[in-house]
This record gives C-alpha cells, sequence and structure tokens, in this order.
C-alpha cells in the first residue's frame, strides 16, 4: 500500500488531493516529540484523516534518555492517538537527534538502553490496543536495537524500516532486497518524494500489512 509520512514541516496539506490525486492510501502522522510537545500540524491532519476515511497512524519522536521518559512519551503518544482513533499505528521514533540529545544531558546511549527505550514506550501503546511500530534504518537495527529482544516484550511489533536508496522519487525504483522485506512491515523509501496535495518534499513509504 502507497504510504507517506508527514509534520509540520509540510506545512497546510490538502488531504483530499493526497487521497484522491496522489492515491495515497495510508498516512502515518508526527504527534509530537519528548514531554508532550504536540505536532503543531497534528490536530488538523488527523482531523482530516477522520473525516476521509484515511486510515494510518502516528510517531512519535523521541527525547527520551530514561525507561521513565520513555515511558511517559509512550503514554502521550497513546493520548494524542486516543483523541482520534481506537486503532491505529504508533511508531517510536528514536533517531541520531535523540541520541545527541541524550549526550548533551550526560547519557551515552548504549544498544542495551535504546532497547529497552523501545520496550517502555511500546509497551505503553500495546497495553492500549493500539499497533506497536518500531522506527529505524539499518545503522539502528545493527547497533541500537536488539529486534529480537524487543519482540519477546512486543508481541506483534511491526518494524518501519528507513532506507532511502531507490533515488529519492515519489515512486520505487529500486526494489528492497528480499532478505529485508521479509523482516519489515512498512520501508520508507524516499525523503524526496512530491505527491498532490503537499508541497516540498515528503517521506514515501511502503506499508505491507
Amino acid at each position: 500500500m502507497k504510504a507517506i509520512d508527514i509534520s509540520n514541516y509540510q506545512g497546510n496539506v490538502n488531504m483530499k488531493r493526497v487521497r484522491d490525486e496522489a492515491k495515497v492510501e495510508r498516512v502515518i502522522l508526527r504527534a509530537g516529540w519528548g514531554k508532550n510537545n504536540w505536532d503543531p500540524k497534528y490536530e488538523a491532519n488527523a482531523q482530516a484523516m477522520l473525516n476521509l476515511n484515511i486510515p494510518g497512524g502516528i510517531y512519535w519522536f523521541s527525547y527520551a534518555f530514561t525507561e521513565a521518559m520513555a515511558t511517559n512519551e509512550g503514554h502521550y503518544a497513546v493520548e494524542a492517538a486516543k483523541k482520534f482513533w481506537k486503532k491505529c499505528y504508533i511508531a517510536f521514533d528514536f533517531e541520531y537527534d535523540s541520541v545527541n540529545y541524550a549526550r548533551k544531558n550526560g547519557v551515552n546511549i548504549t544498544k542495551q538502553m535504546a532497547t529497552a527505550f523501545a520496550i517502555n514506550f511500546l509497551k505503553e501503546v500495546q497495553a492500549e490496543g493500539f499497533i506497536p511500530v518500531l522506527y529505524l534504518n539499518q545503522d539502528y537495527w545493527n547497533n541500537y536495537f536488539d529486534t529480537n529482544q524487543i519482540k519477546q516484550f512486543i508481541p506483534g511489533l511491526k518494524v518501519w524500516y528507513a532506507n532511502w536508496y531507490s533515488a529519492n522519487s515519489q515512486e520505487i525504483v529500486k526494489p528492497l532486497p528480499d532478505s529485508i522485506k521479509a523482516k519489515i512491515d512498512i520501508w520508507q523509501y524516499s525523503s524526496k518524494g512530491h505527491v498532490a496535495g503537499i508541497s516540498g518534499n515528503v517521506d514515501m513509504d511502503e506499508v505491507y500489512f
């Protein structure tokens, strides 16, 4: 299924054009980040999705550097999702900015720590009946997240994999290797797609579940 993920960086989105002209079937919104900071465009985009019956979900950008912070972020994400959906994707998004923020606060993130953060966040998601999703790229898969351990604590975990070697296009130019495709549920294949209803670049995704 063709999908996109968006945030306030995309500005005002014409969700009807996204659905009808761009033929996007799923939309994943940044709901917020850190200590309950909501994305400025989240509510408008979520309401438009509801009005147009566009399924998808949300992601929460993490600035956690303790397990308690990750748990709290999971709670914030669930509360944001509940305002619009009874069930949807909720993804834990922990990236290089997250690691840099932790370092500025005197914490060097290890694989064990990042894995624990993901588990704590996604436990909150799963406990409330939402679909737990882990966002990662190959570096984070190798060096920050023990996905096997996470799956032990989070049955039904979905993996959202970022790899932009598909020519930064709105269409898939280079297919994902079968060895990787078999292990993931969403592929973010471009950061520079272009679709009707959105000005400028947008992340493009393919959903397999």
